[in-house]
């Protein structure tokens, strides 16, 4: 099986993975999985083979080798998995359970196995892990903060109170600032992406985006931060350097993840209740082509090589 180069989706309610070509915007093949699954969140395994699926309704992490095209090994996780990071460092693999308020272990030993399962704050959601330091961090929507994890004793370091209900969180290239996304389901005018500064230990700015900003995105070269606004259904682009959306482009009435092809050039947006992946030029601000994949397509990620 072909892989290098590709793009997979997953495809939440028909239990499915599509591959898509970036340079023929079209599906090539599409590998399903176990009825029942709900594959919703997708990693890859620098320098592996590896896919790593979340699938948030059996409560499992699988293991798709893309050599073979076949899932190798499904590992047990807590309840409703629903966000993955993957250490490049130590290869090891960080899944949030929501419903088990609990981040699950998955170290890649002779294989890929759970070893540990340790308890967190209430409700977590987006993780992350930091680009030098052994360090994680993980939003917590329902008690409000942000802890910051040691991953050698898997001991907390600093809880961050955050009112605004993070619902995802990701380290800057540099590794000095945290990107914050805030969901204030209540209205949804507050919605906002906090910068908070790791070294000060304070938010030293705030940016108005659109509502639930589900997922984080930091461009290669630092400069732009793409916002997947999920109830905006919009794709938002965030100049850095000026702190200011250059671009909010309407995608569908729902988005749910981003993944960027290579070069950067495209950005690759899944549309759940269309079934359509979105192809967008974000640094023009348009939305040029689609793809039709399968039934609720949620994580999206760039395979490389």
């Amino acid at each position: 099986m072909i892989w290098q180069g590709k793009i997979a989706v997953a495809n939440k309610v028909e239990d499915s993975i599509s591959f898509l070509n970036p340079h023929l915007k079209r599906e090539e093949y599409r590998i399903y999985l176990g009825p029942g699954t709900g594959p919703c969140a997708l990693a890859k395994m620098k320098g592996a083979s590896t896919l790593l699926i979340v699938q948030a309704h059996d409560n499992s992490l699988a293991c798709l080798d893309l050599d073979k095209g076949v899932v190798e090994k499904i590992l047990p996780v807590g309840c409703c998995p629903s966000f993955v990071a993957v250490c490049d460092k130590t290869h090891t693999v960080y899944v949030t359970n929501v419903d088990s308020d609990s981040i699950s272990i998955v170290q890649n030993g002779n294989a890929l196995k759970v070893v540990s399962q340790i308890p967190v704050g209430s409700m977590p959601q987006g993780i992350d892990c930091h680009p030098y330091l052994p360090l994680l961090a993980i939003a917590h929507i329902n008690s409000q903060d942000i802890w910051l994890v040691e991953t050698e004793g898997y001991t907390m370091v600093k809880r961050m109170v955050i009112e605004d209900y993070p619902i995802q969180v990701k380290f800057s290239s540099k590794g000095d600032i945290l990107y914050v996304g805030c969901y204030f389901h209540n209205h949804r005018l507050f919605n906002k992406v906090l910068l908070v500064d790791l070294d000060k230990d304070t938010v030293c700015h705030e940016i108005a985006v659109g509502c639930m900003p589900h997922r984080l995105l930091e461009t290669s070269g630092g400069e732009f931060l793409l916002v997947a606004s999920c109830e905006a259904g919009r794709l938002e682009v965030v100049e850095l350097a000026s702190r200011s959306v250059v671009h909010s482009i309407e995608i569908g009435e729902v988005v749910k993840d981003i993944a960027l092809d290579e070069g950067e050039r495209y950005a690759y947006v899944t549309v759940p209740k269309e079934g359509r992946v979105y192809v967008v030029d974000w640094r023009a601000g348009k939305k040029l082509d689609d793809i039709q994949v399968g039934r609720e397509p949620s994580g999206i990620v760039y395979l490389g090589e």
